[in-house]
């Protein structure tokens, strides 16, 4: 059985747990039903460069239209996904 990233998003919020609630309330459709909530402040993330079109973070590649997103507010950015079990 494989994992496989879903539902990512980008959350702003002042702290893991508040941007995790966040998330949480979105009530994101999952086919797993016991999946892995990833999360990651960019600011804390030693490889994320703010300045590239594209970055890699934990098992998720952001494009440059999610770049843009989270630029708006980089110090309260977070992305979240779920690492789901698929057959």
């Amino acid at each position: 059985m494989q994992q496989h990233t879903t539902n990512t998003q980008i959350v702003f919020a002042n702290s893991t747990e508040e941007a995790k609630n966040k998330y949480l309330s979105m009530n994101l459709e999952t086919h797993d039903p016991d999946p892995v909530l990833e999360c990651y402040k960019v600011t804390e993330e030693e490889d994320f460069d703010l300045s590239e079109d594209f970055n890699l973070i934990g098992e998720v590649s952001l494009s440059p239209p999610v770049m843009e997103t989270i630029r708006q507010d980089a110090r309260r950015a977070y992305v979240l996904y779920y690492l789901e079990k698929i057959e």
